[in-house]
């Protein structure tokens, strides 16, 4: 998946920028979104292993956290305090990236999930992606048994 090198090199960079030049604030949210983005890295890497095992079950499994994931992200990057930090700050471009990040990784799952309807027994994938408040929403229909 390409968002997860995408991730990694994120992680990477976040990982790298020097805290020291920046606010209280700036530095909770730059620590916020290096654990986040450290979580999805490892969700995306799940996903991944499972698909490619053909374990099925646990790949639904993770396909939902890393969309609940997600949206814990888009959630916080729009609370007042963080967007009024962002809005002059040297990590917008680190969240900007997050989230295009985050969108890629979600439809690239789904193209995952579509290429393994079938073997999985989902009938149809639907998402969504909503501006206010921020969320990407996805529906499956799974076959009866």
């Amino acid at each position: 998946m390409i968002a997860k090198t995408r991730m990694e090199n994120l992680y990477r960079e976040i990982e790298g920028l020097q805290q020291i030049n920046l606010s209280l604030a700036e530095q909770g949210i730059l620590s916020f979104l290096k654990e986040q983005a450290r979580k999805e890295e490892d969700l995306i890497l799940e996903f991944e292993k499972n698909i490619s095992e053909k374990k099925w079950d646990e790949s639904l499994i993770s396909f939902f956290q890393l969309g609940q994931r997600t949206n814990l992200i888009f959630s916080y990057l729009v609370q007042p305090a963080v967007i009024s930090s962002l809005s002059s700050s040297k990590i917008a471009e680190i969240a900007q990236d997050l989230v295009d990040c985050l969108s890629t990784t979600i439809a690239e799952a789904v193209i995952s999930l579509k290429n393994n309807m079938k073997n999985i027994g989902i009938e149809s994938i639907t998402s969504s992606l909503n501006s206010n408040p921020p969320s990407i929403n996805i529906s499956l229909v799974l076959k009866s048994a």
